[in-house]
């Protein structure tokens, strides 16, 4: 008994000693909303790797966590030990990244959660990652109007597309297909797969070669792409409000299966803003439109029984409000299906 807790406190003084080795990292973060204001008592948290831990399939990774807050200045220093130099950080507190609200109040005002991004430190001198103390600039956006709007999540595993080579409008108050695949009655979007199909393997993978197109149906409505990385700053992804130019008529995408490749076209950087059922006067003026947002890629793919259809769209309803802040509690859409309910602003 003596030899095996000798052992075990050997081990313990030996994964202390081991951590206590590892090079520290030290960053100096500095927190402004999005009109340029600084942010004090912001909640900054920096992680990184600390070790694996066995258990079911690979196990799990455990990471070590150091909070802060910032001071009048909006900046806070932090130093933690990092065996990889890999160091995430974010706005807000450690152990709530996976927490449902997306909502911060920081002196009395809210704020969305930013996801921050990460740093990989890859050289060490002296136990310090390098380059000491980098100054990391973080904009958090504040909650300032969000409004109702029709959101819905359309999953590609789940969404059928109606028709091959054929225009497909899609409604996106009704949530549905134009007639006649669907209850839809306005084809805000119109969508056509033009599609090549190839052979059927063994394992029921469909070759194919295809383009989705996407039109409108009014001059004047059209689709602009906004990148932006979905886990990493503020979980408000795309702008505040939707730019009053700068958008196409007509947008495309390809994809293909093949025996020895395949390419679906999309990244998950991708986002879109648009504008539809634009109206003009006379002097070709637009004096009505409503503008909403894609969050995430247009996505598609061909199999054997079919086409799926994927995109995660928000519109408001209001004539010429370009507000894209949307309120995650008055979707206009009711009892929609839980795979279909959008979860961000």
């Amino acid at each position: 008994m003596k030899k095996i807790l000798f052992v075990l406190a050997l081990g313990l003084t030996g994964s202390l000693a081991a951590q206590a080795r590892d090079a520290v990292a030290q960053m100096t973060f500095r927190v402004t909303d999005d009109f340029g204001n600084v942010v004090t008592n912001a909640p900054v948290s920096v992680s990184t790797f600390k070790k694996w831990i066995p258990g079911d399939g690979f196990g799990r990774d455990e990471h070590a966590h150091v909070d802060g807050v910032t001071d009048t200045n909006g900046t806070v220093t932090l130093k933690i030990p990092s065996k990889t130099g890999d160091v995430r950080y974010s706005v807000f507190a450690a152990g709530t990244y996976f927490d449902k609200t997306l909502k911060m109040k920081v002196c009395g005002m809210d704020y969305y959660k930013d996801r921050g991004g990460s740093v990989l430190f890859k050289n060490n001198v002296d136990r310090k990652w390098q380059p000491w103390n980098p100054t990391v600039d973080l904009v958090v956006k504040r909650v300032l109007n969000p409004v109702p709007m029709y959101a819905q999540f359309l999953e590609r595993s789940d969404t059928m597309f109606s028709a091959y080579n054929t225009p497909v409008g899609y409604d996106l108050m009704k949530g549905d297909w134009v007639s006649p695949y669907g209850k839809g009655e306005i084809s805000d979007f119109i969508f056509s797969l033009d599609c090549q199909l190839g052979e059927v393997t063994r394992d029921q993978i469909q070759y194919f070669d295809a383009t989705m197109h996407l039109t409108f149906s009014n001059e004047g409505d059209g689709i602009q792409e906004y990148e932006a990385k979905p886990r990493q700053g503020s979980v408000l992804r795309l702008p505040r409000f939707a730019p009053d130019t700068g958008y196409k008529p007509e947008w495309a995408q390809k994809a293909f299966e093949h025996k020895d490749a395949s390419n679906y076209g999309y990244n998950e950087n991708q986002n879109y803003i648009y504008r539809v059922r634009t109206k003009k006067d006379d002097e070709g003026c637009i004096v009505s439109a409503l503008y909403g947002k894609i969050q995430g890629p247009i996505s598609f793919s061909v199999l054997n029984f079919g086409a799926k259809f994927g995109m995660k769209y928000y519109l408001n309803p209001t004539p010429n409000d370009r507000n894209l802040e949307f309120d995650l509690k008055q979707n206009l859409f009711k009892n929609l299906p839980s795979r279909e309910e959008v979860q961000e602003p």
